[in-house]
Order: structure tokens, then C-alpha cells, then sequence
């Protein structure tokens, strides 16, 4: 696949590379949601937020966002165990899709054996033809996650990503290590949503595809969303197809609602990677979600 050779070939270098900031070399955007209970907590002021880069405070401008620009890239599994649920789903891509404002863009990735642009990049306000078949055999997660996180991200714009999986990585050549890197680097934002269900059942997905999954694998996939400022979102047994467009809208909402957090670091070792640390002092009991950290150079 050239995608995936762009990749591996990008994937190399990531270490030694040099995280790119939209606004200067030496601002560090991240963005933030906080939330009280399952409330958004909105209006918040720069003053409100208490941020550190190693244990070091810094000043920040706290920017609401809720009218920039979104690319949204949506991928969903459809091997195995969603296999039986292909045409609530087709329905459900539409349905997202016409959520969009003007200015913002989408595209859908599926995953089976391969990762599928099944929607290239539209501008919102398009019917998106939306044309897939299941796939019996493995799922390639590590690998599409990875190139949802490389789209590059055009200035005065974000990048959010959701996928719809079960987190079984089962064949990628993206190693947990790499996709955990490149997560840390990435400026988009990651969410995934448990995605199984009633569709089909386990044994239908290939198990014994090389390379095979880790024990802890689906915590990997996890862990690289929180990296992001992300989350897993926990769904039933029974989770539906026809729920993707609710899940999605949920996420998306509290998304627009998120603040971008930019501040100039200092105090700190301009090189290796550093840790952030998000709190809202004022906000009790506050849930906050936040890009956890960055590398300099």
C-alpha cells in the first residue's frame, strides 16, 4: 500500500524530528476539554487554567475554538464482529457527515485485512457516497491509526479524529511503540469508541495472522488516544450500528467546545520530551482531557 510505505518511511525519522506548532516554533498548542460531570464547562478565561511543562508553570492563552474549521476523519472495523451491521453503518456515515458546518472537511477510513479510503477528503455540505463490504479476516488498527494521525494539519485548522473498533489489533506493521510516538507528536486529537456487538461473532475474524496482537494490545491502542488529549468511550455489548451517529455527535459537540491552550515555554530544557499537566484550580471535581505532552528539540 503507498500510503503505508509513506508511513514507514516517515515513521523512521519521527524520533529524530522536530514537532511543527501552527503558530510559531516556540509555542506549544494543546487542546483541552473540561468538563463537570457530563457537562462541558464553557467560557473559560487563560487566567482559569493552570498548566505545567515538567513541573514547571507556565502562562497561558486559553483560545475557545468552537468556529475553526474541523477535518474529521472517521474509521470504522468492519471485519468480524461488525460485519452484519454494514447498512446501519452506511447510514450512520451520512448522517455524520451532514453534521458538518461550512469550512469543515470529513473523510472515512475503514479497516479489515487493509486500510480503505472509502470517502476521500469532502468538504461538508457533500452527500458522501459511502460503499463498503465486510471483511472476513484480520484488522489492521495500529496501522490505520497511524495514518489518520499523519494527516498533516493545515494552519487555523484542527483535526479529530473517531474510530469505531474493538481495539483487537490483529496483522499491523505499525508497531504499539511507533503508534504510541507518533501520538505523543501528533496536534490532532483522538477518540474511540468500543465497537462490537450483535453483527457477527468473534470466531469470524482470521487469528492466525502475523504479526499477532499483544496481550494488553487493546490499553496500547488506548493509551494512544489519551496521548492525544482523547479517549475510550466504553459501550455496551450491544452497542448498534445505528448509535455510531449519537456516539459521534457527542463527541464532536464537546470537540467544538474544547479550548486550545498556547503558551511559550519556559524554565524548561528546550530538548526531549516534555509532560503537561492540565488543571482548572476554580472548576471542582473538574474532568479535564489534554494532549499529555510534546518532544523539543
Amino acid at each position: 500500500m503507498k500510503w503505508l510505505a509513506c508511513a514507514l518511511a516517515l515513521g523512521v525519522g519521527l524520533p529524530a524530528q522536530t514537532p511543527t506548532f501552527r503558530s510559531s516554533a516556540s509555542t506549544v498548542s494543546v487542546s483541552a476539554s473540561v468538563k463537570r460531570g457530563n457537562n462541558v464547562v464553557a467560557n473559560l478565561k487563560a487566567a482559569d487554567f493552570r498548566l505545567t511543562d515538567n513541573g514547571v508553570a507556565q502562562t497561558v492563552d486559553a483560545i475557545a475554538i468552537e468556529s475553526v474549521p474541523i477535518d474529521v476523519t472517521l474509521f470504522l472495523d468492519t471485519s468480524g464482529s461488525t460485519a452484519g451491521k454494514l447498512d446501519e453503518m452506511k447510514h450512520d456515515v451520512q448522517a455524520i457527515a451532514a453534521m458538518l458546518r461550512r469550512g469543515d472537511r470529513f473523510r472515512l477510513l475503514t479497516i479489515g485485512d487493509g486500510v480503505t479510503e472509502a470517502v476521500p477528503w469532502a468538504p461538508a455540505g457533500t452527500r458522501v457516497n459511502v460503499a463498503f463490504e465486510p471483511v472476513s479476516g484480520i484488522s489492521v488498527i495500529h496501522d490505520a491509526l497511524m495514518f489518520g494521525l499523519l494527516h498533516p494539519i493545515e494552519p487555523g485548522r484542527r483535526h479529530l479524529v473517531v474510530g469505531m473498533t474493538d481495539r483487537r489489533d490483529c496483522g499491523s506493521v505499525i508497531p504499539a511503540s511507533l503508534l504510541l510516538d507518533v501520538a505523543a507528536r501528533s496536534e490532532a486529537v483522538m477518540h474511540l469508541v468500543d465497537y462490537e456487538g450483535s453483527g457477527g461473532e468473534g470466531h469470524s475474524r482470521v487469528r492466525s495472522c502475523t504479526p499477532r496482537a499483544t496481550p494488553g494490545g487493546a490499553g496500547i491502542i488506548a493509551e494512544a488516544a489519551e496521548r492525544t488529549g482523547g479517549e475510550v468511550h466504553a459501550q455496551s455489548r450491544w452497542f448498534r450500528a445505528r448509535t455510531i451517529e449519537a456516539a459521534f455527535k457527542t463527541i464532536f459537540d464537546e470537540f467544538r467546545q474544547s479550548y486550545v491552550l498556547q503558551y511559550r515555554p519556559t524554565g524548561v530544557d528546550s530538548r526531549g520530551w516534555h509532560a503537561i499537566a492540565v488543571t482548572v484550580p476554580a472548576i471542582r471535581a473538574a474532568i479535564i482531557h489534554a494532549r499529555q505532552g510534546y518532544y523539543g528539540s
